[in-house]
């Protein structure tokens, strides 16, 4: 009886695998980075790094341009102008132009989530400028400048420098009534490929954007810090009554971990209670002072819990300003009024007046090491 469950096995195992498409390397183009841009008339430009692999296992990489009405137009028009079939099972980011962002996401995001090669996995970013300019710029230093974004952008995200944006988290907010994306900004700089900041949408339209430094706010309030770092400066009065106010106290800390509450504390004015807590390692202090001293250590928390605060609060009058609820507020409205009737119209009437209160807790678990 074993042994024909077993002959039964190997035949399904070889009847699937025979009906897998055959996908020899030789005679595929594979992708990795594609841009989109808008073009005259309202038309998409689709721009993407193709690699090549000849017989003798040499590989080269290519640019692939073209425009048309529709991202799945310019496919078409892309595919024409290569002698071998392009493949996106190996698709990492799609970029999308700074224009185009401006006018919508909407239709690249749904045409690459219909295509099954592609994964929900790979990441979006906006393109500081256009898409095209930076896939086929020439670099000094990058032989594959969609391996080299890709990298970048899982680098900083795995770092928790910025915010994540695969596919799917991107399309899951989109479809959201009470929540809107931040989106990485990728920029381009001579030779140079970095991150510039956030990009924040409304109603899948980009409407504003946040610094580099600011999306260490956006994940303190989104997520939680089991990583990441951040500079800060303090007033010079911090420590020691002797020095000016106005004078500059510069801390830096790390290993930073932390938890987040938001609480709907009166629906009718729409005002939340936002605590959070953070333990963290003290790197970096242009101070003389002691800070072995219990006395130094808390009043180095207390300081460095008021200025978080004071940039939470910051960030946040930003997205209300720009009406781009990123981090949920409508969500947990939503989920603690009962019957409440929120449509994505009314919170989004209703999120640049509400009330914010902030409370962060620092507490510092060891010093490390100081100007």
């Amino acid at each position: 009886m074993k042994h024909k469950i077993v002959i039964f096995l190997l035949i399904c195992t070889i009847l699937i695998t025979g009906c897998a498409e055959p996908r020899i390397l030789e005679r595929i183009s594979i992708t990795t980075l594609l841009g989109y841009d808008i073009a005259e008339n309202n038309k998409v430009t689709a721009t993407l790094t193709v690699r090549q692999v000849s017989p003798d296992d040499k590989s080269s990489i290519e640019t692939q341009s073209n425009t048309e009405d529709t991202s799945f137009g310019t496919r078409i028009k892309v595919d024409l102008q290569t002698a071998k079939k392009v493949m996106a099972g190996q698709l990492r980011v799609i970029l999308i132009g700074n224009e185009l962002a401006k006018s919508g996401i909407e239709q690249p995001l749904q045409r690459n989530m219909m295509n099954s090669e592609i994964s929900n996995s790979i990441y979006i970013a906006i393109a500081e400028g256009t898409a095209k300019e930076i896939i086929e710029g020439e670099y000094e230093n990058i032989t594959d400048i969609g391996q080299h974004v890709y990298n970048l952008i899982h680098h900083n995200v795995e770092s928790q420098h910025s915010v994540s944006s695969t596919l799917h988290e991107i399309v899951r907010n989109d479809y959201s009534p009470f929540r809107d994306n931040a989106i990485p900004i990728v920029k381009k700089e001579d030779q140079i490929i970095s991150i510039k900041g956030l990009a924040l949408l409304h109603d899948s339209k980009m409407v504003g954007e946040l610094s580099s430094t600011d999306a260490f706010y956006v994940i303190m309030l989104r997520d939680k810090f089991d990583a990441g770092a951040v500079e800060l400066t303090l007033p010079g009065n911090t420590l020691s009554s002797n020095r000016d106010k106005d004078d500059k106290l510069e801390v830096a800390i790390n290993s930073i971990n932390s938890k987040r509450s938001i609480k709907l504390v009166d629906a009718p004015t729409i005002e939340f209670d936002i605590n959070i807590d953070i333990k963290c390692r003290l790197v970096e202090l242009n101070s003389n002072e002691n800070t072995g001293e219990a006395e130094i250590t808390k009043k180095l928390e207390k300081a460095i819990g008021a200025e978080l605060e004071k940039e939470l609060a910051r960030v946040i009058k930003i997205t209300q300003e720009k009406n781009t609820d990123i981090f949920g507020f409508g969500d947990v409205y939503h989920a603690s009024v009962r019957h409440s009737g929120l449509t994505e119209e009314k919170w989004h009437e209703m999120y640049p007046n509400a009330k914010m209160n902030t409370k962060v807790k620092v507490e510092i678990l060891r010093n490390g090491v100081f100007e």
